[in-house]
């Protein structure tokens, strides 16, 4: 995919490479990939088909290419309420030792985190959102591992994923659906971004 899109790489020294894949408002927005990656397209269908009761759009779609010594820091996703309502995770490859881990916020509503085939570690966001607090998980995500995470996780959680060695590959979507949208205003939900208080160059460094 890199050297057939090569407009779509991102690459800097220290981190994974990324794919940009782009939205993906209908099937056919991804067609284009199909005869380079056909496993990642299908892959792509069959998750979201799985979200049988809700259109589910992408806005927007990475693969992610982890090697030794790539990090991508201790972070929030930017969500809100109407362009990004959770993020799924499948990591597709998975050689050699690395990390995914987790940290937390206060803030409450509502939740939705699924991992299956891994543990993942968790990082407390102090209540005044200032500072991270102390990691509660941590974990190495396995060939397969399916993880979401939905607003009130990302109010409440920071993460970050670093490898040491070996590669591991995954592809990151980045959702919403009227169906959750609807629910999410009913009960009052704000996307609460906490980021710009709490991060610190250090939160780029492996520990």
């Amino acid at each position: 995919m890199r050297e057939s899109f090569p407009e779509l790489v991102w690459s800097q020294s220290g981190k994974p490479t990324k794919v940009c894949l782009g939205p993906r408002g209908q099937r056919e927005d991804w067609d284009r990939f199909k005869s380079v990656c056909p496993s990642i397209v299908e892959a792509v269908e069959q998750l979201l088909h799985s979200f049988s009761d809700q259109k589910v759009e992408v806005t927007f779609g990475d693969v992610l290419d982890y090697g030794p010594g790539h990090l991508l820091g201790w972070h929030q996703d930017s969500m809100d309420l109407t362009r990004h309502l959770f993020t799924v995770v499948l990591t597709l490859a998975s050689e050699g030792s690395g990390r995914c881990e987790w940290g937390a916020t206060h803030f409450c509503w509502p939740r939705l985190y699924v991992s299956h085939s891994v543990s993942s570690r968790w990082r407390k966001i102090a209540e005044d959102g200032q500072e991270l607090q102390e990691v509660v998980s941590s974990t190495m995500p396995a060939l397969g591992n399916l993880a979401i995470h939905g607003l009130t996780c990302n109010n409440e959680l920071a993460h970050r994923v670093f490898w040491d060695e070996g590669r591991r590959l995954a592809l990151v979507l980045f959702c919403r659906s009227p169906e959750i949208e609807a629910l999410l205003k009913g009960k009052g939900a704000q996307s609460r971004l906490s980021m710009r208080y709490w991060w610190r160059k250090e939160h780029e460094k492996v520990k």
